[in-house]
Parts: structure tokens; sequence; C-alpha cells
């Protein structure tokens, strides 16, 4: 499975930041991007992308926003090669906060062992169902940093994913509203 790791950074524009968004960071809440925010993904093989300006129309079909998560589709679909991808649900512990485990798709990923993980509306698995098995290839996770300037870590499979299906996911997850 070539699974494939990237580093998302989102670089807030703090002279148009809209004044809600102002405070809800002040209180250390999570906040929307906006357009004039900037997206950056840092693939592994060092190429750098700026999401919106080098996100064009790409092959995917997304589904409906899932109920509980309203930034992340409950599905997609390859429009050449007709294949699904389905996210998969929190797990809800018994204090009522949601976990989902992402070692599995990151586990040939040094930083992720090292890294504290936070909690986050656009952390998210994907799977492709085979008749022996759910396979994860694609997930999002939000990482420890300032709020100024959230970061994620990326893994995808690149045997079902290009980058530019890679950057026009991304996109859609932090662009859409």
């Amino acid at each position: 499975m070539p699974i494939q790791y990237a580093e998302i950074t989102i670089l807030i524009n703090l002279e148009k930041e809209p004044i809600m968004n102002y405070f809800n960071r002040l209180l250390g809440n999570e906040n929307e991007t906006n357009d004039n925010d900037t997206i950056i993904i840092l693939f592994e093989d060092s190429i750098i992308c700026d999401v919106k300006k080098e996100c064009t129309n790409s092959k995917i079909i997304m589904g409906p926003k899932c109920y509980d998560r309203r930034y992340l589709p409950f599905y997609f679909e390859m429009k050449d090669t007709h294949k699904t991808f389905f996210s998969k649900s929190p797990k809800t512990n018994s204090d009522g906060t949601k976990k989902m485990n992402f070692n599995p798709i990151f586990n040939n990923y040094k930083k992720h062992m090292t890294t504290i993980k936070e909690t986050s509306v656009y952390n998210c698995i994907y799977y492709f169902l085979t008749l022996k098995d759910k396979i994860d290839v694609l997930a999002v996770v939000k990482i420890k940093s300032h709020e100024e300037k959230p970061m994620f870590f990326l893994a995808y499979n690149d045997e079902y994913f290009e980058k530019e299906n890679i950057i026009y996911f991304i996109n859609y997850i932090f662009s859409t509203k």
C-alpha cells in the first residue's frame, strides 16, 4: 500500500480576519478558513502547493456532507474509475468526546508518532471497500499548532489519488461552507 504523506498549513490573514473569528481564536475555538486565508500543502517529495491557486476541476464527485461533521462529505467518487470512498465515523468515548485512530494509516510517518494531535472538525479518515476489507486511503489530522497558523498531517494512497485530487479535496473541505 503506497501511502504518501504531506503537511498542510493554513496561513490566517490577520488583517482581514472577521471579528467573530478573532474572538473565537482568542477563546481557543477552531475557526473556519475564509477566502483571505492561504492553504499550503508540502508534499513528501518537497513539492509545495498553494491550494487556491493550483486547484483545478478534479475527477472527484463529492457526496452529501456528514450530518455530524459539516465540512466533510459522507463519501466521494472518482469520475474515471467509479471508485467510491467512505468517511469513517469517530467513536464516542464515555465522556462524550469523539476519537479516531489515525495510527494505521500514519504508521510509517515518523512525525505522526512524535506530534501531539488535536481535535478538529477537519479530522477525517476515508476508506475504500474491497470484497475482503476496508482499506484506509485518505486521512487528515490536526496537529498541535498556533491558531494563527493551524497545521495538519495528510496521508493518502497514491494508488487511488493523484496530487491534483488531493489539492481539490483539501480545497473542498477547508473552503466550503
